[in-house]
C-alpha cells in the first residue's frame, strides 16, 4: 500500500464528529432525523472495514502532480434568451451563464478536498478561472455536505466578492450560517426557490448520501437541482449512482435542455457503484433525461478513486461511441473551458 492510500484510510478514521439530530419534517425519505434514498438498498456508503478492504487492495492508476492543460474561459459574450453558457470550472464546479441569471454549482477553489490543510485529496488541476475573475454571481447551489462540494472557504470568499442567494439542502443551513454565510435557504427534494431573476430553482432527488464526519450520516440531505430560466430547463446532478431518478425527473418536467452530469469517481464497482455513475451510466442517465446537451463533471481534479486522470474522458468517448450518440451532444470539458447553447 502506498502513502496516498496509508493516508487516505487514516483519513476516515480521524473524521470523527459528534451526533445531532434535528427534527426534519417525516416524509417517503427521511424519518425526521435522518434521510434515505429512494431506493433505500442503493447508494448508502460503505462501512469502515469495507474502506479500508478498498485502500488495502486497490489498483489506483497514477495520477500526474499537476497537469496544465486548462482553456481560458469565455464570460464576456451575451446572453440572450433560449441561450446559456457552461463553464467547466472543476470538479463539480460549473459557472451557469443565463440571460438573467448566474448560478455557481458546488464550488471549491482549494488546494484540498478535506477538512484539513495537510492531508486528503489535493488537486491536480488549478481552477479554470480563480473567484475573483468569475463575473457576478446570483446563486450558489450546494448539492450535499461532502467536503469535495461544500467547501466553507470557497463559499465565504464568493459571499464577500457578491453576497448571492446560497441554496442547499435540509440540514445544511447551519453549516454554512455558523461560518458568518448568510441569505442560505434550505430544500427539500421537489421544492422550489423563486429568485430575484423570475428564474425557478428547485432541489431534485438523486442517489447518495451526507457526511462531514463519521458519526453525522445522513444526517442532511443530498440531491441535484433542476434550474429554469429564459426558457430553458437544466439539471445539474451534484453527486450520484444511477437508479430511476433521471427517468422520474424527466416524466414530471419533461426533456432537459442541458445536464450536468458526473463521469468520474468510479472505479472500483464494487464500492463505488451505488453512489457514483460511471460514463456507461452517465450515458444512460442522458438517454432517460431526453437531454439535448449533457456535459461531463466531477473528474480530473481530485483522485478520489482508482481511475486515470483521463479515464473519464475515454471511457465516455468509448460509450457514446457504442452507443451511437454523437460527441457533441454529450461532452467531457477541461477546465475552464466554455459549452455555449441555443436551444
Amino acid at each position: 500500500m502506498n502513502l496516498q492510500n496509508c493516508v487516505f484510510a487514516i483519513y476516515f478514521v480521524l473524521l470523527l464528529t459528534g451526533c445531532s439530530h434535528p427534527q426534519f419534517p417525516v416524509t417517503d425519505h427521511s424519518d425526521g432525523k435522518i434521510f434515505y434514498n429512494e431506493d433505500r438498498t442503493a447508494g448508502a456508503p460503505k462501512g469502515l472495514f469495507q474502506a479500508l478492504k478498498w485502500k488495502l487492495t486497490s489498483d489506483v492508476k497514477d495520477w500526474p502532480e499537476q497537469k496544465d492543460d486548462n482553456e481560458k474561459p469565455d464570460f464576456l459574450k451575451k446572453i440572450g434568451a433560449n441561450e446559456a453558457a457552461v463553464t467547466f470550472i472543476n470538479h463539480a464546479t460549473e459557472l451557469i451563464q443565463l440571460e438573467k441569471l448566474t448560478v455557481i454549482t458546488d464550488p471549491i477553489f482549494a488546494e484540498r478536498a478535506s477538512p484539513f490543510s495537510w492531508i486528503g485529496s489535493k488537486r491536480h488541476r488549478k481552477p479554470g478561472a480563480e473567484i475573483f475573475e468569475l463575473p457576478k454571481i446570483d446563486v450558489v447551489v450546494i448539492s450535499h455536505n461532502h467536503y469535495d462540494h461544500l467547501n466553507i472557504e470557497s463559499l465565504i470568499e464568493l459571499q464577500k466578492k457578491d453576497q448571492p442567494q446560497f441554496i442547499v439542502p435540509l440540514g445544511t443551513k447551519a453549516l454554512l450560517e455558523e461560518s458568518g454565510i448568510k441569505n442560505v435557504t434550505e430544500l427539500d427534494w421537489w421544492q422550489n426557490f423563486k429568485t430575484e431573476q423570475g428564474a425557478v430553482i428547485t432541489l431534485v432527488p438523486m442517489q447518495h448520501w451526507s457526511a462531514r464526519g463519521v458519526f453525522d450520516r445522513f444526517e442532511a440531505l443530498w440531491g441535484g437541482y433542476l434550474i429554469e430560466s429564459s426558457g430553458l430547463k437544466i439539471i445539474f446532478a451534484g453527486d450520484t449512482g444511477y437508479n430511476n431518478q433521471f427517468k422520474e425527473i424527466q416524466q414530471k418536467v419533461g426533456s432537459i435542455d442541458i445536464s450536468i452530469l458526473p463521469i468520474g469517481a468510479y472505479e472500483p464497482r464494487w464500492f463505488m457503484k451505488g453512489q457514483h455513475m460511471n460514463p456507461f451510466e452517465a450515458v444512460q442517465a442522458h438517454r432517460d433525461l431526453q437531454s439535448k446537451l449533457s456535459i461531463g463533471t466531477h473528474f480530473g481534479t481530485f483522485q478520489l478513486t482508482d481511475e486515470g486522470i483521463d479515464d473519464p474522458i475515454t471511457d465516455l468517448e468509448s460509450e457514446l461511441q457504442t452507443a451511437k450518440i454523437e460527441l457533441k451532444y454529450f461532452v467531457a470539458p477541461k477546465n475552464g473551458q466554455t459549452i455555449f447553447f441555443t436551444k
